[in-house]
């Protein structure tokens, strides 16, 4: 940049910033197109065309507002405000949701330990391991019978003692 590019810059450039920040509302939008403005209108001051430098430099600013809000308006209905991101629904479950399963879940692990051995196991190779009677009868070598008692009284006993805490709730 000349001096003379550099002198008009520093002559213009505080109120062409107060008067693009008037329209536009935002500092950083208008940084944005002061800075546009200028890299627009020195190649024209270069050449000494232009009699008016004010209403020049003015008019760009005006324009590029104008380009940047008709820019804007042709994406305002696929876009999102920022202030308006906490209407987006979200799957997610909430905070205390997510406590409150963690809790029931920690108190169910609990309950399942203080099952039998046996039954514990059952339940274990049933519930959490997917394996059907017949296969959890012959790897424990136990009769049907046995396994479906055991998976019973598991289940007896943890609706019970769920059944209890959930009185108190």
């Amino acid at each position: 940049m000349s001096a003379r590019d550099a002198a008009l810059v520093a002559h213009h450039h505080d109120p062409l910033s107060a008067y693009v920040r008037s329209l536009v509302g935002s500092n950083p939008l208008a940084a944005d197109i002061v800075q546009e403005t200028w890299a627009r209108a020195i190649p024209a001051l270069r050449e000494g065309k232009v009699s008016n430098v004010r209403a020049f430099l003015y008019r760009i600013a005006r324009n590029l507002v104008i380009d940047g809000a008709r820019e804007r308006g042709k994406w305002a209905a696929w876009t999102v405000e920022e202030d308006l991101g906490d209407l987006i629904a979200d799957d997610a479950p909430s905070a205390e949701r997510t406590v409150l399963g963690c809790d029931r879940l920690r108190l169910l692990l609990e309950l399942v330990e203080s099952l039998p051995p046996r039954c514990r196991e059952v339940f274990a190779l049933r519930k959490i391991e997917g394996l059907h009677q017949a296969e959890i009868a012959e790897r424990l070598g136990i009769t049907r019978g046995a396994v479906e008692k055991h998976l019973r009284l598991a289940l007896l006993a943890l609706a019970a003692r769920l059944g209890e805490i959930d009185d108190v709730e």
